[in-house]
């Protein structure tokens, strides 16, 4: 008789009661570690939608049911091949074993993926990037480190240590140690990987990674950790690599393949359980009218699908064509009319120059400090302490939203902080979309604007235009006297941002600076060849159809390449509004000079 697994409910307005073993709440969910997850906003959408407040913690309890969802369907379409003398046949039999294990840790990596979330939604988790911690050094190297500090004779020689601290650090290097996988190190191999899937990664394996009950070996733990990075096995694996291999190996890889379709479940390009509750959540909380989403029939219609003698993918059965689509114009609605508006990408930009102001003070007030503020150290029980000779320490642990807003307003009070608690002294965007950017500027123009534009901001993603700009870039171009084509492109932006300032000052906008961000041009879902190529069943067949093959008026627009530009303007104490389209030809007429 099998025993009864005892469960807790959660009761979720999206799907009704998600239920989870008792255990996995008592060992994980209760922990302070997932707790911290209550106190993170899933969304950046506030400036725009001010019911948007849900959190990190109950989305991670909404991925972890689709994702008990969607195994139990690959397994079912696995285990529907048993007996046959197949491809997916041979593979059942070789996975026959492995699927509970597969499960588990699976389930584990949808309830844990955003553990390590930084505050402030994806704002913050750039700085992960350059985060610095002493989790991989021993207390002997620890004590070393502040020895020399201590007894450093000159500031080069204490900033020479600090950097040679820092450098033995890197969240890459503390997921390869964590899971005994050096794919994790290479910082090439793991370029699609967000800083806070690794962060993620490295909160879970150091709170859980050595408990039996989750993890028997560094296999269950890197599996966890692909599951959330999205770091497949055989990224360059190729059909002809199997003439020559034994049995042996050719079992090995189709295993890693179906790991592979695992992984693409909770992360992937297409369609995710991730994806797919932050679309169905978002939607409701803020009360935006998007498409409905049958999630149980596109869960339902996962599949395992042959794509050629040797290998197989995920894919979905006919019936779920039409919740596919639903998926990607929600998805889609999203990504073009809410995460670009530029209210919310504005208050982005000034959160994000907040926490950089913030860690660049106290760096230098806390010089020997052995972590930075976005770091491993600052979400744990331990938490970052912050010394200094003449200030009272400070430690930060669990690092949430409201630690950061404490500090920004009480702390380390910035001009961007103070931009950020009071909208009314808030920049204004010239053109507010995309859309109106389209209408301002027929196609020429556009192109015209937009070149010149991006001679300004260049690759970065945010630029401030205040007078001192001129000097800078003036300065850059002594600097550069040896390179003649750098010097030539300064020049170029000297001359662009001169004009820019031209048309600014006949409106009385330049005064309070402008502030440039740019954001990639919408485009569809539908425009992935990875959407495109998903794979569809038809009952009755075997036959393997991609969705451009069955729906191509979907897939018939050309994506959209380059960058989009916002222009913010300080709008003063009277909240001026300038006339844009005047501002625009003005704007298009200097920049034809």
């Amino acid at each position: 008789m099998e025993s009864i697994v005892k469960t807790k409910k959660f009761r979720d307005p999206i799907y009704g009661y998600i239920e989870i073993e008792e255990s996995v709440v008592r060992d994980i969910i209760d922990t302070a570690a997932f707790q911290r997850l209550r106190n993170i906003r899933q969304t950046s959408y506030g400036p725009l939608y001010p019911s948007a407040l849900h959190n990190r913690f109950v989305h991670s309890l909404g991925v972890y049911h689709l994702g008990c969802l969607a195994f139990r369907a690959l397994s079912r379409s696995l285990q529907a091949n048993e007996g046959k003398e197949t491809l997916l046949g041979d593979l059942c039999k070789l996975c026959q074993n492995k699927l509970d294990g597969y499960r588990e840790v699976f389930q584990l990596a949808c309830l844990l993926h955003d553990v390590g979330h930084s505050p402030f939604s994806h704002t913050g988790e750039a700085f992960y990037e350059t985060s610095v911690s002493a989790a991989l050094m021993t207390e002997e190297q620890r004590e070393e480190y502040r020895r020399r500090m201590d007894e450093a004779p000159s500031e080069e020689e204490k900033r020479k240590c600090k950097l040679e601290f820092q450098e033995k650090y890197s969240i890459y290097k503390h997921l390869a140690h964590l899971t005994g996988d050096s794919t994790f190190a290479d910082r090439e191999k793991m370029s699609n990987a967000a800083p806070h899937e690794l962060m993620s990664c490295i909160v879970a394996l150091e709170a859980f990674g050595q408990n039996a009950r989750y993890f028997k070996s560094d296999e269950d733990r890197s599996f966890f950790a692909r599951c959330i990075t999205g770091a497949q096995y055989l990224d360059d694996f190729k059909d002809s690599d199997t003439e020559e291999m034994e049995q042996a190996q050719l079992d090995e890889i189709q295993v890693q393949m179906f790991q592979n379709c695992v992984i693409q479940l909770l992360h992937s390009s297409v369609i995710d359980v991730d994806r797919l509750d932050y679309i169905i959540r978002d939607a409701s909380v803020m009360g935006y009218q998007s498409v409905s989403i049958d999630y149980e029939r596109l869960l339902n219609g996962l599949e395992l699908v042959v794509t050629d003698s040797f290998q197989f993918t995920v894919g979905f059965h006919k019936n779920a064509i039409s919740v596919i689509e639903n998926a990607v114009y929600a998805h889609d609605n999203e990504k073009k009319w809410v995460q670009t508006h530029p209210a919310i990408l504005y208050d982005g930009f000034l959160v994000h120059k907040s926490i950089q102001f913030i860690q660049e003070r106290m760096n230098a007030d806390y010089p020997h400090t052995l972590t930075t503020l976005f770091s491993y150290d600052s979400l744990t029980d331990e938490g970052s302490l912050f010394k200094a000779d003449e200030k009272p320490e400070m430690r930060i642990r669990y690092l949430c939203d409201a630690d950061l807003i404490y500090l920004m307003k009480n702390q380390y009070r910035n001009e961007y902080s103070e931009e950020y608690f009071s909208r009314n002294t808030r920049r204004r965007p010239i053109w507010k979309s995309e859309a109106e950017f389209r209408y301002l500027f027929d196609e020429g123009e556009q192109a015209k604007v937009r070149d010149a534009l991006k001679k300004i901001i260049g690759e970065d993603n945010s630029m401030e235009l205040t007078e001192d700009i001129l000097a800078d870039i003036e300065e850059e171009i002594q600097e550069l006297q040896k390179f003649p084509r750098a010097v030539e492109k300064h020049r170029k932006k000297k001359e662009y941002v001169e004009k820019l300032f031209k048309v600014c000052d006949k409106y009385a906008v330049k005064e309070g600076g402008i502030v440039m961000l740019s954001s990639s041009f919408f485009n569809s879902n539908f425009a992935k060849k990875t959407m495109g190529e998903l794979p569809v069943l038809f009952s009755g067949s075997e036959k393997k159809k991609s969705l451009k093959d069955v729906t191509p008026t979907l897939f018939r627009n050309p994506a959209d390449k380059g960058k989009f530009y916002y222009l913010f303007y300080d709008p003063g104490p009277e909240r001026k509004r300038i006339d844009v389209h005047q501002f625009a030809q003005d704007l298009l007429e200097a920049f034809r000079d």
